[in-house]
């Protein structure tokens, strides 16, 4: 690959940009150092062509010393390998540098600046310090190429932490759908026994609600709207198994309703509430869906005002998952409490940031602090 044509206009604009600042600082240096001790041996054009014009030739070189060294690093595999090919460059650039810079000088200034004679001068004079000023250029390639791959290990170590948000989650939410498919069907079955077209109805009910589902697949936040109309479907279903003795109040404000939530978090709760707050017992009960925009927090609670939890109860799928996708989704800025009603029975309460817009992957620490929940259910 050639250095020089391999380089962007945006690189060489960086490049003599720089140059033109080091050399600037180079004249306004010596001038005020020829201003302080009384002499003036240069003019100021002087200083501004001999100075830039030196800065100007290591910019047209830095591109051969980028690429040396990248095709050479040192510390990369035997010393000697890349040692044979710097210093080499070392010797020789200084020398090529003083025989380009000597041309520059002799076509501004030819009469002034002979060229072979100011080759040799430059030569005895001049030769230590294009030393060090190539070692200076070829330390900053290393430290740009360093700072570069930093860069870019950052930034795919990002890309694989949000990867590897979205995959947690994917794999949270998948695990809900059999298990939400599982209780469903077995709810059918029940009826299947006890009311023929009940069970078909629910079937049909069922088969619309799984494609709701499967359209929404992958998407990991919609509106409350949204995943309020679901909730209906799911709640028509065990109603058909339940009857009268189910009722379902849901209260949200329309302002609230364009909340973004995570998809298929209530129907886990609310199947709770029905499980533990109406099925278990023989008389009428009720789940309350009540969502709240509290400051910069949207609350949601889903109430039953059965019997509470039973004793030794131990969390399950649909509450574990939903707690362990609000962490990965929203991090510390979240948290689901189960604690009694306030007239017996259970509440479930989460706290989510209240937003309209779509979810965006973010990366989570595992180190983050997280609220304490009261006791699982």
């Amino acid at each position: 690959m050639n250095p020089f044509t391999s380089w962007r206009w945006k690189e060489w604009l960086v490049v003599f940009g720089a140059s033109t600042g080091i050399g600037l600082l180079f004249v306004f240096q010596n001038y005020v150092g020829m201003a302080q001790e009384g002499t003036h041996v240069y003019s100021w054009r002087d200083l501004f062509v001999g100075l830039l014009s030196y800065w100007y030739v290591w910019a047209i070189l830095f591109p051969f010393i980028v690429w040396l060294g990248r095709r050479f690093p040192l510390g990369a595999g035997p010393p000697t390998g890349a040692l044979r090919w710097h210093i080499p460059a070392f010797v020789l650039i200084p020398v090529i540098h003083i025989v380009l810079y000597t041309l520059f000088l002799h076509a501004v200034d030819g009469d002034e600046h002979p060229f072979f004679a100011t080759i040799l001068l430059l030569m005895k004079s001049g030769l230590f310090f294009r030393y060090l000023t190539y070692a200076f250029l070829l330390a900053t390639s290393y430290s740009i190429d360093y700072y570069r791959h930093y860069r870019e290990r950052e930034l795919r170590a990002s890309r694989l932490e949000a990867t590897l948000v979205e995959t947690r989650l994917q794999s949270l939410r998948n695990q809900i759908h059999p298990h939400f498919l599982f209780n469903t069907l077995n709810a059918i079955s029940s009826l299947m026994h006890k009311d023929v077209d009940a069970a078909d109805e629910a079937i049909a009910r069922l088969a619309e609600l799984l494609r709701a589902t499967l359209e929404a697949d992958g998407t990991q936040e919609v509106t409350l709207q949204q995943e309020i109309d679901m909730l209906r479907q799911y709640v028509e279903i065990e109603k058909l198994r339940l009857g009268e003795r189910l009722s379902v109040a849901v209260d949200v404000p329309p302002g609230e309703a364009a909340a973004m939530v995570p998809s298929m978090v209530l129907q886990p709760l609310v199947e709770n509430a029905i499980r533990y707050g109406v099925s278990s017992r023989s008389t009428p009960g009720t789940v309350s869906v009540i969502a709240r925009r509290a400051g910069d927090e949207m609350e949601i609670r889903v109430a039953d005002d059965g019997p509470g939890l039973p004793e030794g109860y131990v969390e399950g799928i649909g509450i574990g998952n939903t707690r362990g996708r609000l962490a990965q989704l929203y991090g510390p800025r979240q948290s689901l409490t189960v604690a009694g009603g306030e007239s017996g029975g259970c509440c479930v309460t989460l706290r989510i940031p209240f937003r309209t817009d779509s979810y965006e992957p973010r990366t989570v620490d595992e180190n983050e602090p997280r609220e304490d929940p009261h006791a699982d259910r």
